[in-house]
């Protein structure tokens, strides 16, 4: 049995979806995110090692839509036991730049509660 070590703590989300940028539609919802990356329930399996472009909307800001997008690699993709049609999927993110960093921080703050 391994031992699963992560490299940042992950926070649960709520009421954030994930949509492909090309095409641009919705493929999922995050369940938890981390500096490193995030789990999501998705739509449809995602092929494992693949990099993807993806896009988080956010509607509630004063002057209309803000979104993140951001490349990430498919970590892996598997039915999701409580979902039927449903997969559990592991993304890391491709890039990490300053501006993608504070921002994953800035969704943490606003969206996460610590996992346990």
């Amino acid at each position: 049995m391994s031992i699963e070590r992560r490299k940042s703590r992950r926070f649960q989300v709520v009421d954030l979806d994930v949509h492909t940028v090309d095409p641009d539609e919705k493929i999922g919802k995050v369940v938890n995110l981390s500096e490193g990356g995030l789990l999501m329930i998705a739509d449809l399996e995602l092929v494992p090692d693949s990099i993807v472009r993806f896009r988080i909307p956010f509607s509630q800001t004063i002057n209309g839509e803000v979104n993140f997008e951001f490349n990430a690699r498919v970590v892996w993709s598997y039915p999701n036991a409580l979902q039927a049609s449903k997969y559990s999927t592991g993304l890391e993110f491709a890039e990490n730049p300053d501006l993608q960093t504070l921002f994953i921080q800035q969704m943490i703050k606003v969206y996460g509660k610590e996992s346990v």
